[in-house]
Formats: structure tokens, C-alpha cells, sequence
């Protein structure tokens, strides 16, 4: 059958659907759970909280990923697939504080190969790691010294940096975490993750297809929130355009002069969760469209949860914009009621489609209709995501020739 066309590290506490997960599952730089070789990056300095009344020009922000190009002398060589090969999962699993994380890739992983699987792919072989980024390294080497054909993890951040800094490249690695700075680009690795920076740059392109011209950023205290921000305004203002102002609500912010703010500018994009978009959204009004990431929507609620954000526009990907499509019955496999706990087993499903299409079809670029999004390989072996218009109060995603009645995705 085909899949139609459509188009959240963990803190070392148990998931109580807190913000660890929602860290994890959207990229953030690790606090507290992979303590190996790799340098924790600098605390962020605390920052006076401007006043709401007051609209900041950010400084712009470089696109991410960083553009770099693998260095010459390492081409892309791939070693032949042997008749005992297999697709080495290199996962914490016996982490505690990871388990309900590891336990939705794992199952998205299994699933995929069943439901996907015709037989010319190698068979999936789990290699447990710890927390320590050494850790994972030498069971990395472990699985490619015993014919791995084609690594999926590993899932941290600064495990995947310690990997590309210490480790051979032999076969294709699907990282699960995206690429930062401080990544060294190699041949034959590869990020695919759920970017909450990647998913805000989609919602910057939807707005430019629904004609926006002159948007706002509201801003919600937070260290997600600022990433939403900042991945949006390096796409807007890619190619020379005027960052987006940013309204910065701070911690204990004074919202009802917000709406006075808003005028002049023909839409908002809310950097926000669901339970601050909230709190957010009635002093916004009703005079702008509002468009959102994801995080606006935490899985399902009762409409008098929505009533609030009704006619928010965010995107989401087809296994949960299109969660009733029967296609999807073939995975048997009945949802939680999390968002967060099914992306992240989408994200194994399709983590194995990129690993198995690297492995049978080697040198073409990876691009299929997936669970996660529509995937693409981009620059540096990102696998890149585009995501499905979705509006808070539609019973059907909104196509992006709507214009929303009030105006509220990818880590």
C-alpha cells in the first residue's frame, strides 16, 4: 500500500509529560543527562526582561544547520552490504529517565520494519548504550566491526557531536538529534530529528505562501520558545529581509496592552507551548492571524481546553494531522495521549526508512511521503521535514489559501 501524499534531555526524572521530554524531542542541547567527554556548552546569561510595551529588533540569526561542507579528502565511500549485514539501533534502553523516549523510537523502529519491510532490507539489532557519550562510541564501534550495514542513533546531542568528532564512517548513520554549530560534518552521517528550529522555519514558509508580508513575534519566557523565535526570523529574514520585531513577554508580564502593540503588523507568530499560547492568545485579539510551531498542540483535549486558541494555525505531521487514516491501522498499535510520545514513535518509523533507503539504495537521495513529514535530504545530510497546515478548531487540516477568523510543531 502507499501512504497518501501529504505533505520532544530527558532530565534523570521519570516522564510526567514535562518539559525534559519536550527538550529532548525538539533538540536541545543536553542539561544533565549525557555527562561524558563532550564540552557542555556555556550557560546562557540571564537577560534583564524588557517590558512588553517594548518591540525588539533581534540580531539575526544564522540559519540552522550551519552550512559546512564535509571536508574533501573524506568522500562518501559506503562499504558493501554483506549477506549478514543489519541495521544496528544504538538507544539507551536501559536508561530509566530515557525509557519512555527510547521506548516509542524502539517501537516506531519495529513497526516500520514490519510494516515496510520487503525482505531486501538487514534485519534491526539493538545495541544498548548508557548516558556516557564514550559509551556510546565504543558500542557505535562495536556495531560497525560487526558488519553493520546502517547505524539509526544516537539520540543525544552531545553524543552525536562526541560521534562525528571521534568516530569512522564506514556505513550511513541516521542520528536522532539535530546538527548544531559545534557539529563536525562528515560523510555518511546524517541528522534527522524533530527540530523545533526546522519546524519554526516551516511555519515562516507558510506564512509567505498565505501572503504575509509584515509579521510580529510574540515571545513566551523560555529556552524552547526562544529557539522557536530565532529559527523563524533566520528564515524570514534570509536573503536580506528585515528581522521580524520581537515582543518578549517575559515572567511576570503586564498583557493588556498587547493588543495595541499588534497594530501594524498583518500576522503573529506565537513562540509559545500550549499552556502559555493559552494564557497568550485572548490579549492578542482578534485582528491578526496567529500561527504557532506544534508545542501549540499537546494531544487530545476537550474543545473547552481549545477555546482559547481557536483559529491558531501550526503544522504537525501527517501520523497526527491524518491520525484517522486507516492506513495506519496496519502499525496495530493503539495511541497514547501524548503528542510528544507519538512524535517521537513517528520519528522511529520513518528513521528507519531513511536507514533502510540509504542501505538498498546507496548514492540517491533520500526524499519519500513519511509518517514525520514529507522527508528530503538538504544540506549536510539533514533530512528535512515539510509538515501538514493544521488550524486549532478544524476537524480537517486547513489549506494555506485560509485566512484564519481570529488569529494561534518541530523542534
Amino acid at each position: 500500500m502507499h501512504i497518501q501524499a501529504p505533505w520532544r534531555v530527558l532530565r534523570r526524572i521519570g516522564y510526567g509529560g514535562g518539559r525534559g521530554l519536550r527538550a529532548l524531542l525538539y533538540g536541545a542541547l543536553l542539561a544533565g543527562v549525557s555527562t561524558g567527554c563532550a564540552t557542555k556548552p556555556a550557560p546562557v546569561a540571564s537577560q534583564p526582561t524588557p517590558a512588553p510595551s517594548v518591540v525588539a529588533r533581534p540580531a539575526p540569526v544564522k540559519p540552522s544547520p550551519v552550512e559546512i561542507t564535509p571536508l574533501p579528502h573524506e568522500p562518501v565511500v559506503t562499504a558493501p552490504v554483506q549477506h549478514d549485514a543489519y541495521i544496528a539501533l544504538l538507544l539507551p534502553t536501559s536508561s530509566k529517565a530515557l525509557k519512555p523516549a527510547v521506548q516509542q523510537i524502539m517501537d516506531g523502529v519495529m513497526g516500520a520494519e514490519r510494516v515496510y519491510g520487503q525482505g531486501k532490507e538487514p534485519p534491526v539489532r539493538v545495541f544498548d548504550t548508557s548516558d556516557q557519550d564514550d559509551d556510546v562510541l565504543a558500542q557505535y564501534n562495536k556495531a560497525i566491526d560487526g558488519g553493520a550495514a546502517a547505524v539509526i542513533g544516537p539520540l543525544t546531542r552531545s553524543a552525536v557531536n562526541f560521534l562525528a568528532d571521534n568516530g569512522r564512517f564506514p556505513v550511513p548513520v541516521v542520528a536522532l538529534n539535530g546538527f548544531d554549530a559545534q557539529t563536525l560534518r562528515r560523510a555518511n552521517l546524517y541528522s534527522f530529528s524533530l527540530s523545533v528550529e526546522q519546524e519554526a522555519s516551516e511555519v515562516a514558509r507558510l506564512m509567505r505562501e498565505d501572503g504575509v508580508r509584515n509579521p510580529v513575534i510574540v515571545q513566551a519566557p523560555g529556552v524552547l520558545t526562544r529557539r522557536m523565535a530565532q529559527g523563524f526570523s533566520a528564515v524570514w529574514s534570509a536573503g536580506g529581509a528585515t528581522p521580524p520585531p520581537v515582543i518578549d513577554i517575559g515572567n511576570t508580564p503586564a498583557l493588556g496592552g498587547l493588543k495595541a502593540q499588534l497594530k501594524g503588523y498583518d500576522a503573529v507568530f506565537l513562540a509559545s507551548g500550549f499552556k502559555q499560547g493559552r494564557k497568550l492568545r485572548p490579549f492578542i485579539g482578534a485582528d491578526v492571524p496567529v500561527y504557532a510551531t506544534s508545542q501549540i498542540s499537546p494531544g487530545p483535549l476537550p474543545a473547552t481546553a481549545l477555546t482559547d486558541l481557536a483559529g491558531v494555525r501550526y503544522l504537525d505531521m501527517p501520523w497526527l494531522a491524518n491520525a484517522d487514516d486507516p492506513y495506519y491501522a496496519l502499525f496495530a498499535r493503539a495511541r497514547t495521549q501524548s503528542n510528544d510520545l507519538e512524535r517521537l514513535f513517528a520519528l522511529g518509523v520513518d528513521a528507519w526508512r531513511v536507514a533502510a533507503a540509504l542501505v538498498v539504495a546507496p548514492g540517491q537521495p533520500v526524499a519519500f511521503d513519511g509518517v514525520s513529514g514529507q522527508l528530503s535530504q538538504g544540506k549536510d545530510g539533514v533530512i528535512e521535514r515539510r509538515l501538514l497546515p493544521q488550524r486549532i478548531g478544524d476537524s480537517a487540516p486547513a489549506s494555506s489559501d485560509i485566512v484564519p477568523d481570529d488569529g494561534v510543531p518541530i523542534l
